[in-house]
């Protein structure tokens, strides 16, 4: 009873760590801010509040914040899962766009009923992405080849492939830009306040929490982060085990981007992507755990959308923005350095 009564006080000492971690970190950004908007000669108040009205002033602010954090914190858990394992998954960015191609290439090219069509979409999507990964993956188990090379360089052929293919096959007859074909209407995400896509990424993260937590494949990862050579001594199948991980990172990297097409753009384009794949490490590295990385992902997403308010309502420089997105961030790493380095260390996020 008293180690149970223990474990439940460091969780809570953990939440409220987080907690406050998180919230010493926007205030100092928010009085950096105010100290720079006064300097210029702007008003502090009127900066701030168009701020905080870019992201909760109305139910679109929160709506738009809300979508732009869907991808970033799907991409964070592509990063999170295989890093337990010790991969650094680099490449979270093209696989998203590789779902997303996919995702638009199967309801362009097909006609079926709109359910079947969008779980088979959701499904090339989530194969699109798992297949963009494999080269890594067997790279590094067979060749022992840094996975943090390989996913970097294939974001870089899956941007290529996507123009090869919005100028090729799938371009759009009538238009004079690299783009696709429109996702008909009867094959997009139906919209509840926000659309569906979004209740299936925070379901994908609830799902992956409760793996990681509370199942024996997410102890094997966290074993093999942890000690690599141990885990083998002890008889784990550990290139089961990541290749088990690295795979779902793909698929669930694959669906982010099969989320943004059936759910927001509908079709792809040349240079449509954010790079919510590089947000998504930042929501990892800050979150640490699946649901740490969708909150971390609603902190980017809210500091993008109310940067971007403020910028329009008060005029304040571009750098201005720039430097309220990636303050927090910097703290938040600063404070979690040591972490970080343990991280990096053993090779895995560690309990």
């Amino acid at each position: 009873m008293n180690a149970l009564q223990t474990s439940m006080n460091l969780g809570r000492f953990r939440i409220f760590t987080n907690i406050a971690i998180f919230a010493s970190s926007l205030i100092v950004t928010m009085l950096v801010v105010a100290g720079l908007v006064e300097l210029i000669g702007g008003s502090a108040t009127s900066a701030l509040s168009a701020m905080v009205e870019g992201v909760l002033g109305s139910r679109q602010a929160i709506v738009e914040t809300v979508i732009e954090a869907t991808p970033t914190a799907l991409c964070g858990l592509a990063f999170l899962i295989p890093f337990k394992a010790g991969f650094f998954n680099i490449g979270a960015q093209g696989q998203l766009q590789l779902g997303a191609l996919a995702a638009v290439f199967v309801t362009t090219a097909f006609t079926l009923p709109a359910p079947l069509m969008v779980v088979l979409a959701f499904a090339a999507a989530a194969a699109a992405g798992m297949l963009l990964i494999v080269p890594p993956l067997l790279l590094k188990t067979k060749r022992g080849a840094s996975e943090v090379t390989t996913t970097v360089m294939l974001n870089f052929v899956a941007v290529e492939f996507v123009l090869a293919m919005v100028t090729g096959p799938m371009k759009q007859p009538d238009s004079f830009f690299a783009e696709s074909a429109l996702i008909p209407v009867e094959y997009r995400l139906p919209v509840i306040v926000v659309h569906v896509g979004v209740f299936l990424a925070v379901a994908i993260v609830v799902i992956a929490g409760w793996i990681l937590k509370h199942t024996v494949f997410g102890f094997r990862l966290e074993a093999l982060g942890g000690n690599p050579g141990a885990a083998q001594a002890l008889g784990m199948r550990t290139n089961i085990t990541l290749t088990k991980a690295v795979l779902a990172a793909g698929a669930v990297a694959g669906i982010a981007g099969g989320i943004q097409a059936l759910g927001v753009v509908f079709q792809v384009a040349e240079l449509w992507a954010k790079p919510w794949g590089f947000l998504g490490i930042l929501a990892a590295l800050i979150g640490r755990s699946p649901v740490g990385v969708m909150f971390a992902a609603l902190l980017l997403a809210g500091l993008e959308t109310g940067g971007r308010n403020m910028q329009a309502m008060t005029g304040v420089p571009a750098a201005l923005v720039f430097l309220l997105q990636a303050l927090p961030v910097l703290l938040l790493l600063a404070v979690r350095s040591t972490h970080l380095f343990k991280m990096i260390s053993f090779g895995g996020v560690g309990r």
